[in-house]
């Protein structure tokens, strides 16, 4: 009499069909649990003779907090006694550990807060710019180059400009979210209609600039003319910063209070770095405008679209002809960062020009310390001796340590979060490892491969950490312990565990150790089969 297989004794189907050399009955009614059938010290199951070590005791069902608040408890009957049906899936004890770091849940719809320095929110973050990098639009506009999958990130300027001078650079543009075909990342494209560009001195800008690295400077790429929108078109790439909003969209508002001062002091202190880091490698920026200043993530300053006016213009670096050309664009910089300041105090563009001056001037000494004031005057006053941009440090003082501080505090909280992730990544390796080796039906022509041997433990051993049930049979999830098992099986503890079948007839006890072994030799088994083909 052929034995009575299990898969279909517990689903009610079976994987082989008709093919199965087992015995497919219904399973019978579970008034009474089954007793085990034990000769000796073996247990005879369908798949062999599994050796049993003595079971002096069985888990205990401890429910756990997890699952029932304490008002829930107390409006709960008493818990009835346990029914002899025995569950081997349940620990007799629980670890409490926070599930969040675990199981981020992603707010896809509301825009973070950028002034924080909590892991969670670090992570909402996060999550938020992922999910804004990795949304994929299908797209009507031509690939342009290597890149493609255009979406448009404003709205497109008029051909004709208007009163007003409406263009930054005095050609109308749009900006592009794209993807490139070759590394597979996205990238912001800066499109310039109707550019008669020089080409001969194109390359020399962009390796100047391209070579330009800093934290508060959005990474300039690639620069290239193209038709493939039907006119003649240049196209600007840099990095994409997921999420960003300029300095005219944050600060620049109806019915906006005034900026903090310790915002405001942030500010400067990222703008003044990366303007220095510009004026360090003799090149200007040409372009500290509200529009095209972002801000990212905390309060993260990055200057965007440098090196855009050298290119359209087609500016020869470095001319021994003008030796002061650079400098002379370097302190128009200082001047223009002066009237950045003024404008963001003020909240509003229109606080530098020469009429409302007097009444801006008010408004700062109302509202910000004397030390705004004194680095206002000296970025704005004309001086007979050029001004340097390394002068502010002294004018900032100890505010620095105060946004160095902030930044180690950011620091650590990423860090934390990070070593959160590198645990993740080692449990996922490590179950994509166990995956790989279980439920491989027919493997090596033998449909009982996975069913036998190391393989059957391994398989008892996965339902033990996912296919656990409470004292009356219904499923219980439990991450803690999923983690606790995964952590102990990749250590190769020495704890002992009881597994058992899903139909009650296998019990088996082992250490984390010995499944472990089991578990390397069915992996390196399926390995060295794959290198073999």
């Amino acid at each position: 009499m052929a034995a009575i297989c299990p898969k279909y004794l517990e689903h009610g189907f079976c994987i082989h069909g008709t093919s199965c050399t087992l015995q497919h009955i219904d399973k019978p009614p579970t008034s009474a649990p089954t007793p085990l059938q034990i000769n000796g010290n073996m247990l005879k199951t369908s798949f062999g003779n599994l050796t049993l070590e003595d079971i002096s005791s069985t888990p205990t069902f401890i429910p756990s907090s997890h699952h029932i608040t304490r008002t829930e408890m107390q409006q709960q009957p008493p818990l009835i006694q346990a029914p002899t049906h025995i569950d081997y899936y349940l620990p007799s004890t629980r670890m409490e550990m926070p599930t969040r770091a675990f199981i981020p849940t992603p707010s896809h719809l509301e825009i973070p807060s950028a002034d924080n320095s909590t892991g969670n929110e670090l992570c909402d973050m996060l999550m938020y710019q992922q999910s804004i990098t990795s949304l994929y639009i299908e797209s009507k506009l031509p690939d342009i180059d290597k890149y493609y999958a255009l979406h448009p990130l404003e709205p497109e300027l008029p051909a004709v400009e208007p009163q007003g001078n409406m263009y930054t650079f005095s050609y109308p543009s749009v900006c592009y979210r794209a993807y490139n075909s070759i590394d597979g990342c996205v990238y912001t494209l800066h499109r310039y209609k109707n550019c008669q560009i020089n080409t001969s001195e194109t390359k020399k800008i962009l390796d100047r600039w391209r070579s330009l690295s800093h934290p508060n400077i959005v990474r300039i790429h690639d620069a290239f003319p193209t038709k493939q929108f039907g006119d003649n078109s240049f196209v600007v790439v840099y990095d994409f910063c997921a999420g960003a909003r300029n300095l005219k969209q944050l600060h620049f508002q109806k019915d906006q209070g005034f900026l903090d001062e310790s915002l405001l002091w942030n500010y400067i202190i990222q703008l003044t770095a990366a303007i220095r880091t510009v004026h360090a490698n003799k090149l200007s920026c040409r372009m500290i405008n509200p529009s095209k200043i972002i801000v990212t993530g905390r309060n993260r300053i990055r200057l965007n679209c440098l090196g855009v006016m050298d290119l359209l213009m087609g500016a020869v670096l470095d001319d021994p002809t003008k030796p002061f050309l650079i400098q002379h664009q370097q302190q128009e910089d200082i001047v223009e960062l002066g009237k950045l300041i003024v404008c963001i105090s003020c909240n509003s563009i229109s606080a530098i020009h020469q009429s409302n001056l007097p009444k801006s001037s008010d408004v700062i000494s109302s509202t910000y310390t004397a030390d705004v004031r004194t680095l206002l005057q000296h970025l704005l006053n004309k001086s007979q001796q050029p001004k340097k941009i390394n002068d502010l440090m002294p004018m900032i003082g100890a505010r620095f340590y105060t946004h160095i501080e902030r930044l180690r505090v950011e620091n650590d909280t990423a860090q934390n979060e990070l070593l959160k992730e590198l645990e993740n990544g080692r449990l996922f390796r490590l179950l994509c490892k166990i995956n790989s080796v279980l439920d491989r039906p027919e493997h090596m022509l033998d449909p009982g491969w996975c069913e036998t041997g190391e393989r059957y433990i391994l398989k008892l051993f996965r339902n033990y950490m996912f296919h656990k049930v409470d004292e009356l049979g219904a499923p219980w999830i439990d991450l803690p312990h999923l983690l606790m098992c995964l952590n102990k099986l990749d250590a190769g503890s020495l704890e002992q565990l009881m597994l058992t079948s899903p139909h009650e007839q296998s019990v088996i006890i082992c250490t984390y150790k010995d499944i472990k072994n089991n578990f390397d030799k069915c992996f390196n088994e399926i390995f060295m089969m794959q290198g073999s083909l």
